[in-house]
């Protein structure tokens, strides 16, 4: 239960610093922290079972069989944006639409994990 805790103390942490990126306009920040929450929730989802994944394939092929389709379709529009977002950062409808997913996939995980996320941009 250790490991569950823990991804969820990082995925707040990152969350945090997410909303700030954002009002900030820190628009390539916004990509890269938003695919760690989402990394840090597949995990803490997974550290409940005593599994944990080394690379991107393993959470994704996981979050494939585990979550259902709207989750995914979500969770890959974040992962998708991680690359637009970093090479054409100004884009802020972009990342308002990351945002978007975001709340989307934290408002199923609270749910799945039994937690709250505060999530307010």
């Amino acid at each position: 239960m250790g490991e569950f805790r823990k991804h969820l103390e990082i995925a707040r942490e990152k969350l945090s610093a997410l909303k700030d990126a954002f009002d900030k306009k820190q628009f390539t920040v916004v990509g890269d922290l938003a695919t760690k929450v989402c990394e840090q929730l597949v995990e803490a989802d997974a550290a409940r079972e005593g599994k944990h994944f080394g690379g991107h394939l393993d959470r994704h092929s996981y979050s494939n069989t585990r979550f259902p389709k709207e989750i995914n379709e979500a969770m890959r529009k974040v992962w998708f944006a991680y690359g637009d977002l970093g090479y054409d950062g100004a884009d802020g409808s972009r990342a308002k639409a990351v945002m978007d997913k975001l709340h989307i996939i934290l408002d199923y995980s609270g749910k799945l994990l039994f937690t709250r996320f505060e999530f307010i941009y």
